[in-house]
């Protein structure tokens, strides 16, 4: 006679072998995914981006984008677009300031004051932090100020200051206003 080897049946029943390594697979599977997506959860932590401009230029950086921006008598809007924040959303509102008989009467700024802002500050005030405070004048074709102690804010965007959006809108709704349009600029 032959000699078998016993069968043991369990109360799991002759499978109980395999049952027992597909649920360790199952299981190791669903380890690995979950340890997987935590690494992956912790990996995306936020990273601070130092943004670093020149202290001994940004002023007359800041003054350069205000003159290039505010002397209308220079028709060129590619050149204002590429100097404020988000400029091709006022573009269309650029365009039809330039195009008005108030735009001659602009020629350049003078900035009298520049004042970084802190990152609360430029927060309060809805801008991308670094910004700065400007306090400028637009000058007439003569020179004089036309429009004195305007208010106004800059920010580094892309290694450049560039007029806020806020800054150019408000003025763009004067403008609105003095040709007697009303609502806001388009972009604005």
């Amino acid at each position: 006679m032959m000699h078998r080897p016993q069968r043991r049946d369990t109360a799991e029943g002759p499978w109980s072998r395999t049952r027992g390594r597909s649920t360790r697979v199952v299981a190791t599977a669903v380890m690995a995914a979950l340890a997987l997506g935590a690494a992956a959860c912790s990996s995306s932590t936020a990273t601070t981006t130092t943004v670093t401009f020149n202290h001994a230029t940004y002023q007359s950086d800041i003054g350069k984008s205000y003159d290039t921006l505010f002397n209308l008598a220079n028709p060129n809007v590619t050149a204002k677009v590429a100097v404020v924040q988000d400029g091709s959303k006022v573009k269309a509102a650029l365009d039809q300031a330039l195009t008005s008989s108030l735009a001659s009467s602009s020629a350049g700024t003078k900035i009298d004051s520049t004042s970084l802002l802190t990152s609360s500050k430029c927060k309060t005030a809805s801008l991308p932090y670094p910004c700065a405070k400007v306090v400028y004048d637009i000058n007439g074709p003569t020179g004089s100020a036309v429009l004195p102690n305007s208010q106004g804010y800059a920010v580094f965007i892309g290694g450049h200051w560039l007029v806020a959006k806020a800054t150019i809108c408000g003025l763009l709704g004067l403008f609105y206003q003095a040709s007697g349009k009303s609502g806001s600029p388009p972009g604005c």
